[in-house]
């Protein structure tokens, strides 16, 4: 089994590759179709619509939790990255890749908290709940820095709610606990 991935892994990345080397005559191409750039824009729903072939298996299949926990993981990759895409690509707002990136790490955690769930592997749940909570703090952060006006509003209530529900989440505790009996 493990040498039929490494091959359908390489051929997959021979192609990928060959992809990239022939982008510019694949557009030369796909532009001498005439097809509307509007059409065009809605490229991205490709890679929304693979990481189906990921997520549907893994939600609904009837395979094993671990392989069904496993095709998760590259689907709500696959998913997130996809969707971002799609919104770059439809606004035509590229720029806003200074703060979207951070859509793969959320992406890859909630991938591994659903793995978590599949599998029943408390230890994915609380990586994935982390990964996927480190990177909203860190798109809040970047979507501040460079995403306009705004995004700076939004992105610093949000750093302020995060901060007010750590402090007051570790007040709680300090204060909930019983003093020591005399």
């Amino acid at each position: 089994m493990s040498r039929r991935i490494e091959l359908l892994t390489g051929l997959m990345l021979l192609v990928i590759g060959v992809l990239v080397l022939a982008s510019d005559l694949l557009s030369d191409w796909i532009a001498g179709l005439g097809i509307d750039e509007e059409v065009l824009a809605w490229w991205p729903i490709l890679i929304v619509g693979v990481s189906l072939f990921f997520l549907v298996p893994a939600l609904a299949g009837r395979q094993h939790p671990r392989l069904r926990a496993g095709m998760v993981i590259p689907g709500a990759i696959l998913a997130g990255a996809g969707a971002a895409l799609l919104y770059s690509s439809l606004t035509d707002r590229w720029g806003a890749w200074g703060y979207l990136w951070t859509v793969v790490p959320f992406s890859f955690g909630l991938g591994m908290y659903a793995a978590g769930w599949i599998a029943d592997a408390p230890a994915f749940k609380w990586i994935g709940s982390g990964i996927a909570a480190g990177a909203v703090v860190a798109y809040l952060a970047f979507a501040t820095a460079f995403g306009g006006e705004a995004f700076r509003l939004v992105g610093a209530l949000g750093i302020i709610a995060l901060g007010l529900a750590l402090t007051v989440g570790g007040l709680a505790e300090r204060l909930s606990r019983k003093s020591p009996a005399a």
